[in-house]
């Protein structure tokens, strides 16, 4: 598998954008290991939606809807995103995202201390908060499923625009939905997988790489089949496919 690089400050050329993406500097710059979704993948996304403006946008794996928000945000787009109900959990069973709060706990004599209370943030409750935060719910269609379960009978091909794929990251669960997408998103329209990066360093680091670069790596001679254009935008964790 050789997967084709695009310099982020390239990308308008390759996608026909008529703007270059303003892209933070100290992106530029960091490790590879060191990212974040939310400071060093965020500006792309919101600028591929910015210029691509897709009208009907799908989403597996929703979490707190950082990605939905990006997305509502940059267009007009409605967002039909997927997500387990009660959230995905470890082979030890616990829970795959979590987060503490601080919290006082009232002691004898009406003294205090802090206690960290735990919340799991990709079930119902967490779900989409911060899209439902920025009040645009009215925009988003939330569908609570295992995605190789979710039944897309009743969607005609080709009735996506784009589509994101980062829900769960093993080979079965990545393979799955991005079957589903080649399906569902129409010629010309956008595919990406997000924590893709094929950096040793990064995989050694984030277990999540190594099941989505694995997915592209087995299925590599298919998916170019279904698109005619796909490649890695460098710096990311993002894999783009324009669909034939």
């Amino acid at each position: 598998m050789n997967v084709p690089a695009v310099p982020v400050r390239d990308l308008h050329t390759h996608l026909r954008f008529t703007a270059p993406l303003d892209y933070p500097r100290e992106s530029l710059s960091k490790s590879l290991k060191d990212w974040q979704m939310e400071i060093d993948d965020a500006p792309i996304f919101r600028y591929i939606y910015r210029n691509f403006q897709p009208k009907r946008h799908l989403e597996f794996g929703t979490w707190q809807g950082a990605g939905v928000l990006y997305c509502l945000e940059e267009c007009e787009a409605t967002v039909w995103t997927i997500n387990l109900p009660q959230g995905e959990r470890q082979k030890d069973g616990s829970w795959a995202y979590s987060w503490f709060v601080k919290a006082p706990k009232k002691r004898l004599f009406g003294s205090k201390e802090d206690k960290n209370i735990w919340y799991q943030t990709d079930k119902i409750g967490s779900i989409g908060r911060f899209y439902l935060e920025a009040g645009l719910g009215n925009r988003v269609s939330q569908i609570y499923c295992d995605s190789r379960e979710w039944d897309i009978s009743n969607y005609p091909p080709g009735f996506f625009d784009s589509a994101l794929i980062d829900g769960g990251h093993s080979e079965e669960i990545v393979t799955s939905d991005t079957v589903k997408a080649c399906q569902l998103v129409r010629s010309g329209g956008i595919i990406m997988w997000h924590d893709f990066c094929e950096q040793a360093e990064v995989q050694n680091n984030c277990s999540s790489t190594k099941g989505v670069v694995n997915t592209i790596r087995t299925n590599w001679d298919w998916l170019n089949q279904q698109v005619r254009d796909i490649f890695w935008i460098e710096p990311s964790w993002i894999l783009l496919a324009v669909k034939k």
